[in-house]
């Protein structure tokens, strides 16, 4: 009953993302800790996803998704899970990115909907330089004189809203309006590298537009990304796939499975909770039918970015830039990362009450799969049907409880679904650290199960396990998690050279509220700039700053 309740509330929620898409016209403004990066640099992101309609931030995409573009087209992507709007998230510069400037766009799966929608509104420049290689992007590279390098100056945005930023002692932000905000901080070193002109919360709004007029191109993010993948083979094989099953899964992720149907133009769709991280992802098709295999559909646009200026550069800024790429590699060699703090994922929502848990070694070992059914697990046994063994779990949401029923049981292997059960029973059981039962009914794409069979071994990766012919493992990007900037780099005993000291992706607000943004200096003198920027509950933009020395 408990989970039935669930998909129909998933059905609902699906049924009202349907319905907004007819006129929904959402932007997402990104906010970074800083505008100028070397390569090889972690870049912090925050999103704040607006509804154009209302002016509010918009609770429907739970997904935004990013790319630095050149005029070539994307050189990085990344994925931001959205809650009520906001979120955060990190980038990674590749090292082998070239010295230029670059465009960040930032958009929704709604936003493929909205006819004539111009994935560049919006976008936020950034400058990247690379001391590890000559190349230059085909943006261009201006070289100038120390003097003239001199003469620029960073673009300046003037605080508005009602936030008051004191440095006076401990750096404090307050909230002087009668209405909550939510904002971003940054604390970053400004060593004089001039950053590009570029976005800023009420200039994005300036330049916002809103759709009059919508095709259905993209399912909205509802829950989380939506995952499409296209079916491969034979045209003979491909004419037959309409209908049938397919999956997707990852290793070690007990919750990570998603089911579906493919449709009759050979697309999979799978309607995830998200899936965190850069990972491994198993794809396969439910069907005897072969050889056939799924693909992924990339999510991204594949942006251009047109009219983006040069970057200026000058001779007397190799030490400064020096200086930033000794910061980015002590980090990384040091794995600095570790000091970082991540807002906690949910995991294992399946197995979260009610489960049973079998830890094997508890019991004595045996050499077959089958006879730890036989010996000591109770909620599951081995049956035979049409002349095939399958797993039974004994069902507590039965007429009868303890009963089993006609439907067959989902069988996973450290999270990915196996469909041929025999594997399952002639695998090593001594590879196995635990199995884990859920003794009710489940529905996953459609599919009623009876109870799940976990296994999981101590690996969490599948050891010695051979997929079928339909298999594949693919690398997948998933969203990126959430990082707070704002401890020191002593602590893991290597020199403090952190260039931003404090980042902190969502910070909200009540009216009046005052916030001491606690964080630790570094071990080099300089001058520092502290930036908070974001949006009331209205959506009015917000912006503070100050330089502290």
């Amino acid at each position: 009953m408990r989970k039935t309740f669930t998909i129909i509330l998933l059905a609902l929620a699906a049924s009202l993302a349907a319905a907004a898409q007819e006129h929904l016209s959402e932007r997402v403004y990104v906010s970074t800790d800083r505008d100028v990066y070397v390569a090889g640099d972690e870049m912090y992101l925050s999103a704040f996803c607006l509804d154009m309609s209302t002016g509010r931030f918009s609770g429907y995409s739970n997904v935004a998704y990013i790319e630095i573009i050149a005029p070539e087209g994307p050189v990085q992507t990344a994925k931001i899970a959205l809650s009520e709007g906001r979120g955060g998230g990190c980038i990674r510069l590749d090292n082998t990115i070239p010295t230029g400037q670059y465009e960040m766009v930032a958009y929704t799966s709604q936003c493929f909907n909205e006819d004539g929608y111009d994935f560049e509104e919006g976008a936020r420049v950034l400058s990247i330089i690379n001391p590890f290689t000559d190349a230059r992007s085909s943006a261009g590279v201006e070289i100038l004189t120390d003097e003239e390098y001199d003469g620029l100056e960073s673009p300046s945005s003037p605080s508005y809203g009602s936030l008051r930023l004191d440095r006076n002692g401990p750096l404090t932000v307050t909230n002087t309006s009668d209405k909550p905000v939510t904002l971003s901080v940054s604390v970053f070193n400004d060593d004089g590298l001039v950053a590009p002109a570029s976005s800023d919360p009420a200039s994005f709004l300036a330049g916002a537009t809103r759709g009059t007029s919508f095709t259905m191109r993209r399912t909205i993010d509802f829950e989380g990304e939506v995952v499409r993948a296209r079916t491969s083979g034979p045209a003979d094989v491909l004419d037959n796939l309409g209908g049938a099953s397919a999956y997707i899964s990852v290793p070690g992720r007990a919750s990570d499975f998603y089911f579906t149907r493919i449709d009759d133009e050979g697309i999979a769709t799978f309607f995830t909770r998200n899936i965190y991280g850069n990972t491994e992802m198993v794809l396969d098709i439910g069907t005897a039918l072969s050889p056939c295999h799924l693909e992924l559909l990339s999510p991204f646009a594949g942006v251009k970015a047109s009219g983006l200026p040069s970057l200026p550069l000058s001779p007397g800024l190799a030490d400064r830039i020096t200086a930033r790429s000794v910061s980015m590699q002590v980090r990384q060699a040091a794995h600095a990362d570790s000091l970082y703090e991540r807002p906690a994922i949910p995991e294992d929502y399946l197995f979260a009450a009610d489960s049973v848990e079998y830890i094997l070694d508890d019991y004595t070992r045996f050499p077959l799969m089958e006879e730890l059914f036989i010996e000591f697990i109770i909620k599951a046994r081995v049956s035979k049907v049409d002349n095939t063994r399958k797993l039974a779990v004994s069902l507590n949401d039965t007429f009868r409880p303890g009963q089993s029923t006609q439907l067959s049981s989902l069988v996973l292997l450290d999270g990915v679904p196996v469909t041929d059960q025999e594997a399952i029973l002639q695998y090593d059981p001594l590879l196995v650290e635990r199995i884990v039962i859920y003794p009710h009914t489940i529905y996953m794409g459609g599919w009623p199960f009876a109870g799940v069979v976990s296994f999981v071994t101590y690996k969490h990766d599948l050891p010695s396990f051979t997929f079928g012919e339909n298999a594949r493992i693919v690398e997948y990007q998933g969203v990126s998690r959430p990082v707070v900037v704002r401890f020191s780099d002593t602590e893991l005993g290597i020199p403090d050279l952190r260039q931003t000291i404090l980042w902190i992706p969502v910070l909200e607000l009540a009216p009046g509220e005052s916030r001491v943004l606690e964080y630790v200096s570094p071990s080099y003198e300089g001058s520092f700039e502290a930036v908070v920027e974001g949006f009331d509950a209205e959506g009015n933009p917000q912006r503070a700053s100050v330089r502290i020395d």
